[in-house]
């Protein structure tokens, strides 16, 4: 049994732009109500806006098409950022105490307030989150300095970086597709949250989500995010490699990629194998070889991006493969082959929560849903209205005849009413005492929430935008009207 709050999420992909509605289940798994795609190579580059006109008719589109199935009116959204400018950077807040001081809670604050406040020029600050303290400039570090007496006082904080621009014309399209954003989170750490475990973050690995644009590179250690990168290359490459080498359709390049992959390496007996394309025979180690080079160039970025967080060597949960690229065939023998000093990889395709599809057709299995997924189990708030749907309607004369007969009569013949009375009372009192025991499940979830989540620095970004934003358009055709006055 799920809640009555439908979620819908929204992904700006580089081959796509998706769109999904669903409900969270009690016992936390995810039940897909509507899913839409529509394509985005022709307005999204590198999970960046290129064109604010399609994408925010793609959008519109996407959101269209859920409306339809869900027979409702979807007017706000939850949205996943990951572009190719995504980055985590590392900042330190000093405080000096006139005296030594105990460490409270509102001094923690004050300094995670400030690091809110440090202007990074032409970026806006989406996410930050403590690491470690330094007490006293003393060698080794403490991660909860409450109480600590001290004079001194360094935190280091992981800020997620987004060039303005790309965050603001994403803005832009989803007031142009009258869409308003709820709120808006990081792909690759809601990714994170869904599939990695307590030990793989304590323990240290690389969450690498490999995509058609872009490929994705967090690192995770002592339980924290310590390095964020976004490579500008994904398994989109190996497509248009194939097809203009093989000079063939982009169409029958992705059906040869997925096919056979990496059809040459170890374990496989198929490299010897031929196949006919415009009338010339094919030999699949030759598609091996071609999809096997720019793979490797891929992956040697990561393994270069993994190196230049430092933590290269302390990962000892491996590495965690997800997006529609990590499908590849005989992918982790590569890993294993360029990074033999770590864990072969293992590759997840769906959350830990697990997913119901309402429609099986909907569902990929692939990986490439992972983040619109994940960023749909984070969501909170109702963002649509589902009709309420009849039941007697489907039922027949016959049918509807019976349960009259028996609503007014029970086995023994006698009238029905005051056991009938009774079941109601009884179903009121139990639907009371559920909701008695949600709404205080909810105000302990609450109240837990408040102690750890940081404040929505997206959020409130998002707010200012639009503050901004309202009179944007209104500018843009002053201007418009000024420049066609010059002209004339």
């Amino acid at each position: 049994m799920g809640n009555d709050k439908v979620i819908v999420a929204i992904e700006l992909g580089s081959s796509k732009i998706s769109g999904v509605a669903g409900q969270i289940m009690f016992d936390g798994s995810l039940k897909v109500l509507a899913y839409a795609s529509v394509p985005s190579s022709s307005c999204i580059r590198h999970g960046a806006v290129y064109n604010l006109d399609k994408t925010a008719n793609a959008i519109a589109e996407v959101v269209e098409r859920l409306n339809t199935i869900l027979s409702t009116n979807i007017e706000k959204v939850y949205v996943g950022y990951n572009a190719k400018s995504l980055r985590s950077v590392i900042s330190r807040v000093e405080h000096k105490f006139e005296e030594e001081t105990v460490v409270s809670q509102e001094v923690l604050d004050d300094m995670f307030q400030q690091c809110s406040e440090i202007d990074y020029d032409g970026y806006v600050n989406l996410f930050q989150e403590s690491q470690e303290y330094i007490v006293d400039n003393k060698r080794g570090t403490e991660t909860d300095p409450m109480g600590v007496a001290c004079c001194s006082l360094d935190g280091n904080y992981l800020n997620i970086l987004l060039k303005k621009q790309v965050a603001d014309y994403i803005a832009q399209c989803f007031m142009a597709a009258q869409i308003d954003i709820v709120d808006g989170y990081i792909a690759p750490m809601v990714q994170a949250e869904a599939v990695l475990s307590d030990e793989d973050r304590q323990l240290g690995c690389a969450l690498v989500d490999y995509g058609a644009d872009t490929t994705t590179v967090s690192v995770y250690k002592n339980g924290l995010m310590r390095f964020l990168r976004v490579i500008p290359l994904g398994s989109a490459l190996i497509t248009r490699d194939l097809a203009t080498i093989l000079k063939i359709e982009p169409e029958e390049a992705e059906q040869l990629k997925c096919t056979y992959g990496l059809c040459n390496l170890i374990g496989s007996q198929d490299a010897e194998e031929t196949i006919v394309l415009n009338d010339h025979p094919v030999s699949l180690k030759f598609i091996g070889d071609v999809i096997e080079a720019r793979n490797e160039e891929i992956i040697r970025n990561v393994h270069a991006q993994i190196k230049a967080s430092g933590y290269a060597e302390v990962l000892y949960a491996g590495i965690v493969l997800t997006g529609g690229g990590s499908q590849l065939r005989q992918l982790d023998h590569v890993f294993e082959k360029l990074m033999p000093s770590m864990r072969k990889p293992r590759i997840v395709t769906e959350p830990a929560c697990g997913v119901v599809w309402v429609e099986p057709r909907w569902k990929r299995g692939d990986g490439s849903q992972l983040a619109i997924l994940s960023v749909l189990a984070k969501g909170d708030e109702n963002c649509c209205e589902l009709p309420k749907m009849d039941a007697i309607d489907n039922i027949t004369a016959e049918d509807q005849d019976r349960i009259v007969q028996q609503s007014l009569f029970t086995e023994e013949g006698e009238s029905a009413q005051e056991e009938r009375d009774r079941k109601e009372q009884q179903e009121r009192e139990e639907a009371a005492a559920r909701k008695e025991e949600e709404a205080a499940n909810e105000e302990e979830s609450s109240k837990k929430k408040e102690k750890v989540k940081k404040p929505s620095v997206f959020k409130r970004w998002y707010d200012n935008f639009m503050n901004m934003g309202e009179n944007f358009f209104d500018d843009k055709e002053e201007e418009k009207g000024q420049n066609n006055d010059t002209a004339n």
